[in-house]
């Protein structure tokens, strides 16, 4: 039964890029590299990114719903689709380790929880899958879950590894190793673009579709990501700069902003957690305090 459901010229850079090279927010280029790579198959899928579980405060980075469960996605990243499909996105400079891995197989328990509980329809682990998206390969965390727990790992494509055996359908995408002419946004999401045939494919590509959001969001963080300071090796192609705006002030003014959009408000969560931790060690102490006050009054030894 079919189911519906719910980046011959480079220009010198002032040193105010390398200020804010550390705010590129990988995971909105990441989110946006993956709706790019699944372009043509946009009708049949809906990208939901910071999608929040429920009345908690996990978050997963971005969900990818297949809107008919019986439909065929055969990109090599979308081949284990299931009708909800969680990826975990890594920056270039983020490692996947054990615990965002079980982090996120925790939230997909939860997912699927709250599916179950949203409707009559009955939910399962058959119903989600999960990809990790990272730029290096994980050896620590493969050498775990081969050798601890004895799962099996197999490389069914190019930066496209298959965890068996697991609780859901889990891969892992290496994103430096995938083929260019299969996943061209992928691949071109890296701090040190140098490869002038990869840069003239995306700059044509991003030409056809530069008026849609999503492009224009991936190519801004792409370029603030790969502009240097003056000195350095230049790595940011004139093309690329000009077709996200008329100079590199105003791609730093734009990454700013979205950086702001979206790590300003994890701070002040931050903030508030630190807070509330903050005045529950300020009240067990007072506790403590007064504990050891009246053990001394009935000479009992506090050690």
């Amino acid at each position: 039964m079919t189911r519906t459901n719910d980046t011959s010229a480079f220009p010198s850079i002032n040193s105010s890029a390398a200020r804010h090279r550390h705010r590129v927010n990988w995971h909105e280029a990441a989110a946006c590299a993956i709706e790019i790579e699944l372009r043509d198959y946009a009708d049949l899928l809906q990208f939901l990114t910071e999608y929040i579980l429920g009345r908690n405060s996990y978050r997963i980075d971005l969900l990818v719903i297949r809107k008919v469960s019986d439909c065929t996605i055969p990109k090599n990243i979308a081949r284990i689709f299931r009708a909800y499909n969680i990826f975990e996105l890594k920056g270039i400079h983020s490692s996947l380790t054990a615990n965002a891995y079980y982090k996120t197989i925790g939230y997909a328990g939860i997912l699927v929880d709250q599916l179950s509980n949203a409707g009559s329809e009955r939910y399962t682990s058959l119903d989600v899958s999960i990809t990790f998206l990272t730029f290096r390969y994980p050896r620590k965390l493969m050498k775990h879950l081969t050798v601890e727990r004895y799962l099996t790992v197999e490389k069914t494509s190019k930066g496209v590894y298959h965890i068996s055996i697991e609780t859901f359908d889990v891969q892992i995408i290496v994103t430096h190793e995938l083929p260019p002419e299969d996943n061209l946004y992928l691949c071109c999401m890296t701090n040190d673009l140098k490869d002038r045939g990869l840069i003239k494919r995306l700059t044509d590509d991003y030409t056809s579709h530069q008026g849609q959001d999503v492009y224009r969001k991936y190519m801004n963080q792409l370029a603030a990501a790969n502009m240097k300071t003056e000195g350095e090796s230049p790595m940011i192609c004139e093309g690329i700069l000009n077709l996200c705006g008329t100079s590199s002030e105003e791609i730093i003014a734009k990454t700013k902003k979205e950086s702001d959009d979206y790590y300003l408000p994890k701070i002040d969560e931050l903030t508030a957690a630190n807070e509330q931790l903050a005045s529950s060690v300020k009240l067990l102490s007072s506790q403590l305090v007064h504990l050891q006050e009246l053990l001394r009054q009935n000479n009992i030894s506090f050690d």
